[in-house]
């Protein structure tokens, strides 16, 4: 019992130096350097890319209420026109 007592122990200090000795490794050839500046542009297309969604679903509404009233438009209902103009721009930007 007490054999096993001191592998486990080894065990344990072979992997702290293990990943002691990949961190130093990381560092010494750039690599963690790296993976700071991917993690970086990572954030930076993702914070892009919610604002193209942003754009596309509002481009998506204008499509919409330009549809309402060209379509409306040729049947004169200004009151539906206006209705709708009023609810785009309580929900535009």
């Amino acid at each position: 019992m007490q054999a096993g007592g001191e592998m486990d122990k080894l065990k344990a200090r072979l992997r702290a130096g293990s990943r002691a000795a990949v961190k130093r490794l990381a560092g010494l050839t750039g690599v963690d350097e790296e993976l700071r500046v991917l993690r970086g542009r990572v954030e930076r297309l993702e914070r892009e890319l919610q604002e193209s969604r942003r754009l596309h679903q509002r481009l998506a509404e204008l499509t919409d209420v330009v549809t309402e009233i060209l379509v409306p438009a040729a049947d004169r209902q200004d009151d539906r026109i206006r209705e709708l103009l009023e609810k785009y721009n309580k929900t535009s930007y």
